[in-house]
């Protein structure tokens, strides 16, 4: 995992990545590094996000207040760590938040609740579309057909599940929200 100096949106440490190439105004495609994670799929007492909130609130095994970075994820392309933590989505029922660039699978604080569960996320290449406002599942999915359109317009290859990235916090007004829907996308 990179240790490089943190990126920032809104004051708030953001998931650093590198832009390869600009495709149109609203659409990029990024290199992330590797990066740690904390995700969910919530349990029948809870949704995901408040399993999450409740971990970096300090339900772990230390104890430890984690900071909220963004975005947040909903969906999942990560892979799950032994316990010897931008949220993302990709299905409607995980999500993830990913932890501060301070953290490593080793030095994560590990979580007690058994529906919450470090994740390493591999380093990935993906293609992003970026929108504000409001956001429901029908504005989720118009981002989602334009961004493939765009990706198959131009010749790339999605490689994956699409996934939404929030930036903000629910008590931004809409249009100064930051969205995104990603796909993996394969280079040549």
């Amino acid at each position: 995992m990179s240790h490089a100096e943190p990126s920032y949106y809104k004051d708030t440490e953001t998931l650093s990545y590198a832009v390869i190439e600009t495709l149109s105004d609203d659409t990029e495609i990024r290199h992330y590094e590797a990066s740690m994670a904390v995700e969910s799929s919530g349990n029948q007492d809870t949704g995901a996000f408040r399993l999450l909130f409740n971990y970096i609130s300090g339900e772990n095994k230390t104890n430890t207040d984690v900071s909220m970075t963004s975005p947040v994820e909903v969906g999942n392309n990560a892979t799950k760590i032994s316990m010897t933590s931008p949220v993302e989505m990709s299905s409607p029922d995980k999500m993830m938040f990913f932890l501060p660039s301070k953290y490593s699978a080793e030095n994560a604080p590990v979580p007690t609740h058994e529906d919450v569960s470090l994740v390493t996320v591999p380093a990935r290449t993906v293609a992003a579309i970026r929108y504000s406002g409001l956001n429901g599942d029908d504005k989720k999915e118009e981002f989602k057909n334009k961004l493939l359109k765009t990706l198959s317009d131009n010749n790339i290859k999605a490689v994956g599940a699409p996934s939404y990235m929030g930036y903000d916090s629910p008590f931004t007004l809409p249009w100064n929200k930051r969205h995104e829907i990603i796909v993996p996308v394969e280079i040549k």
